[in-house]
């Protein structure tokens, strides 16, 4: 479609967000760790698979291997490859209504009202939210090994945050006293 040579963002239904496209939704992943997690799942692999095609004889006690050894050794191969590409699940998706944060073994949905700020300390290995209650949410998904990458989703993020801040609904606002006298 074309919006008068403009980008516009949009919701999954189709309506428009805000005034600043860049801002519609952000979406993190890791892109050093998956590939690094990758590597070590094709050696794990490649490792437990020669073994169990190499496989042969009897025991150091006089045992006998069978053919299902061999498939228990590729099995086990098959399992530790894929406990190691786990982190391709970690993502950190926002949007400027509410941040979905997909760690390890868990998804989390917080809405900006609950988040006090972003944070990526100097010495920190990922990001964090931290949260109105005082503690802080990881963000796996924003490693520090991914370098300016990371540096960008943490501005963009803050941008979001600070974004849901001016939208908020102006009755949390206190109300001054009346004057007394």
């Amino acid at each position: 479609m074309d919006f008068g040579g403009q980008m516009q963002a949009t919701t999954p239904g189709g309506q428009q967000w805000g005034a600043a496209p860049e801002l519609a939704q952000v979406v993190v992943r890791p892109r050093r760790l998956r590939w690094i997690s990758l590597a070590a799942a094709a050696v794990i692999l490649g490792i437990n698979v020669f073994s169990a095609v190499t496989l042969s004889g009897t025991t150091s006690n006089g045992g006998t291997l069978f053919p299902a050894d061999r498939w228990a050794v590729a099995g086990v191969g098959v399992f530790f490859a894929a406990l190691a590409l786990v982190p391709w699940r970690l993502r950190v998706q926002a949007d400027t209504r509410h941040v979905r944060v997909r760690s390890f073994f868990g998804d989390h949905t917080i809405p900006w009202e609950l988040v006090d700020r972003v944070r990526f300390d100097r010495k920190a290995l990922w990001a964090s939210l931290e949260l109105t209650s005082g503690e802080p949410l990881p963000l796996l998904a924003v490693q520090v090994i991914d370098r300016d990458e990371a540096v960008t989703a943490v501005q963009r993020l803050r941008r979001l945050h600070a974004a849901h801040g001016a939208e908020a609904p102006a009755s949390t606002a206190v109300e001054p006293l009346p004057p007394v006298g």
